[in-house]
């Protein structure tokens, strides 16, 4: 009997080694991303994860970033929002994380909703 559960966790052992050499490893054919990019993705990021876990951001605007963030990688975030950055310039303050909060969230997809148009006076 003992050699019977020997010879399993070996057979274990064996299949859980090899898994890794089985498995194709994606080679990226993309130069590896500049510094800063890589800053550019972590402010992304580090705003993202602040409004996900704070109560005074609106569901809908956690809704937005989350499906964003499973669809695509912080890398494809942070150079959307770079763009959108590049293209006002002067308009966004990277140090206004208010701002940039905005600018992820429009970025994927969230859109405020319009204010409900107030009833014309009666005459």
């Amino acid at each position: 009997m003992r050699s019977g559960r020997s010879a399993a966790a070996w057979a274990v052992l064996v299949a859980i080694g090899t898994l890794p050499a089985a498995l194709p490893v994606a080679v990226s054919a993309q130069t590896p991303p500049t510094k800063a990019q890589l800053d550019s993705a972590a402010q992304t990021l580090r705003i993202i994860m602040s409004a996900l876990q704070s109560s005074e951001v609106e569901q809908p605007v956690k809704s937005a970033l989350f499906d964003c963030l499973y669809s695509n990688s912080i890398g494809e975030i942070s150079a959307a929002t770079d763009k959108v950055i590049a293209a006002n310039a002067g308009k966004v303050d990277r140090k206004d994380v208010s701002q940039m909060l905005a600018v992820i969230a429009g970025t994927c997809g969230y859109r405020p909703k319009a204010p409900a148009a107030k009833p014309a006076p009666k005459k």
